[in-house]
């Protein structure tokens, strides 16, 4: 038997002069029914995307707080999802927006008691992603900004049963095209493009930016071995804390994920490393490793 879809939500659009860049036919408020769900483009100046949800006689706006620049986005565009996201049992409408021509942008609503209000917003210039990071219910938010030097700045923030909350931050490639360059030109970047090199297993990359007396001290082949079970790295809270005319001193946290008799494994570890300048480059030469926390990780991304 075919479903008999109401016209209710087309009709209220065009009694308000409105012509939506789509509409679904979604169960927005998690009670079982069906309800109208329209984007389309405000003629203000300038345009904004603007959301509006039709629940038999009335009508929601869907609307972004106001401090935000932007509000949905500026650019005519229908990117929208509906579901429970977060995994907290109610149902999300998740819409994702752009600005200028490079900000991306996205905002979370709830339907709560009378209305439906926004729970989360993020903007970022180089690229937002929601997705299953650790393997538990739900989906993080992944925001990336570009820092410069080919790199990315990437903030994961989970829910927390009221709000979108930050977990872990992590550098990344601000593109995903190979080969990557590995920059030593600072001490800091030293350090970064040589975990950058663990995840991307390129594994002779992150050797060479090794100092002359660590790769004295231990040759390629069994330096490498060492990372045989090493499944991916992540690299954040990169901080130089000295420096001196050939010789810097840099700490950082790093998430380590191993695959140990079948089980992956994440580890969190407080490190710190002394580099030397050779070559006209940084290199690293002793590290110091502290295991902060271990976990056993049913998933990695």
């Amino acid at each position: 038997m075919a479903i008999e879809i109401p016209a209710a939500g087309p009709a209220a659009a065009q009694q308000r002069s409105i012509e939506p860049l789509c509409l679904r036919w979604e169960d927005t408020d998690g009670d079982g029914e069906h309800e109208w769900l329209g984007v389309y483009v405000r003629p203000t100046d300038p345009p904004r995307l603007a959301s509006f949800i039709v629940d038999g006689d009335s009508w929601y706006e869907l609307e972004a707080v106001e401090e935000e620049k932007y509000g949905l986005g500026e650019h005519a565009v229908c990117d929208v999802e509906v579901d429970d996201v977060n995994a907290d049992g109610k149902v999300e409408i998740v819409i994702w927006g752009h600005a200028e021509t490079t900000i991306e942008l996205v905002h979370v609503f709830v339907w709560r008691d009378s209305g439906y209000e926004e729970i989360a917003s993020f903007q970022s210039d180089a690229g937002l992603a929601m997705t299953d990071v650790d393997g538990h219910p739900g989906q993080e938010i992944i925001v990336r900004q570009d820092v410069g030097d080919g790199l990315a700045w990437e903030t994961i923030h989970a829910w927390d049963g009221t709000d979108y909350a930050w977990v872990w931050e992590r550098y990344g490639w601000l593109y995903a095209d190979h080969p990557h360059a590995y920059v030593s030109d600072e001490p800091k970047h030293a350090v970064i493009s040589f975990y950058l090199a663990l995840d991307d297993r390129d594994m002779r990359e992150a050797y060479n930016l090794l100092a002359s007396t660590a790769q004295a001290a231990q040759p390629y082949e069994s330096w490498a071995v060492g990372f045989d079970s090493t499944l991916a790295v992540e690299v954040g809270s990169v901080h130089e804390i000295r420096r001196g005319q050939n010789e810097a001193t840099v700490t950082a946290q790093v998430r380590s994920y191993d695959n140990l008799d079948g089980y992956i494994v994440g580890r969190l570890w407080d490190v710190t490393w002394s580099l030397v300048y050779e070559g006209e480059t940084w290199r690293l030469s002793v590290a110091t490793n502290n295991e902060l926390e271990r976990w056993e990780a049913p998933y990695f991304k």
